[in-house]
């Protein structure tokens, strides 16, 4: 197929990213259930034959972790790195799953982090970053890095409340970070979709220059924010405020005191 071919062409694709477990699945499945979009199955950054610029490529270590001071610099990209060679390479195997008259979609958490690199590649893209509350990512980190169902390969990850609060931190941060360089970007917030599904999936249709009719508006559990919280200790609640307390306030979530639990909120 060639770039130029108008039946296989990649025209306004939209990514999707956030930090892990902030919702970025549930956004990335719902959307691409329109009748105009198209896209893998997997996520973008595990499509076979990507360059490593677009990969997560160090290995388990970094996993749900990439964002963390230790691994960030070696994953964050951007339009000082284009390379041709490897926009051809990209355009090529998306191109696998295009469709005439439709929208390419994907969605890689760790494309927060490239964000700026794709849009030297794709320059009519559209971007959508999903944002949570911390305290309850904090948690997810954790508890999926020990053992994720949908990755084994990567359980046994040891993995205390300081990195995965870090990797909240840091990760929410570049979140922010992107609205003084992406030319079509929109963030929402995870606990803005599940408690209110239409009014901001249509926020982000319309954003998407997409068609309005005939989406159907799924329900979503909106109990999950309460339960993940609950698993958190004092001093786990304590350290999740120290470090990321600037982001939770950014994003108007609440502060929580080390000795409240979630039926006191």
């Amino acid at each position: 197929m060639n770039e130029f071919d108008p039946e296989c062409r990649i025209e306004k694709p939209i990514f999707i990213f956030g930090c892990c477990n902030s919702g970025t699945t549930i956004l990335w499945e719902t959307l691409k259930s329109h009748k105009d979009i198209v896209g893998p199955d997997i996520e973008g950054q595990d499509l076979e034959g990507l360059p490593n610029s677009m990969r997560h490529h160090l290995g388990k270590s970094t996993f749900r972790l990439w964002a963390h001071p230790k691994f960030k610099l070696c994953y964050h990209k951007t339009e000082k790195d284009y390379n041709e060679d490897e926009r051809q390479a990209i355009i090529r195997i998306y191109q696998k799953y295009q469709e005439p008259k439709k929208r390419f979609i994907t969605k890689s958490p760790a494309d927060t982090l490239r964000a700026r690199l794709i849009q030297s590649y794709f320059p009519d893209s559209y971007f959508i970053a999903i944002v949570r509350n911390g305290y309850a990512v904090s948690e997810g980190i954790i508890r999926k890095r020990k053992l994720d169902p949908d990755r084994p390969q990567f359980e046994g990850l040891y993995t205390t409340i300081d990195e995965a609060a870090e990797q909240w931190f840091r990760a929410n941060t570049i979140i922010t970070l992107h609205e003084k360089f992406l030319q079509r970007y929109k963030i929402i917030r995870y606990e803005d979709l599940i408690e209110n599904p239409k009014d901001t999936l249509l926020s982000v249709l319309e954003f998407c220059d997409l068609d309005l009719t005939d989406f159907s508006i799924p329900s979503f559990d909106n109990t999950l924010n309460q339960q993940q919280i609950s698993r958190l200790s004092g001093y786990e609640i304590e350290t999740v405020t120290r470090i990321a307390q600037l982001m939770l306030f950014h994003y108007e979530y609440e502060i929580l005191e080390k000795d409240l639990k979630w039926s006191d909120v």
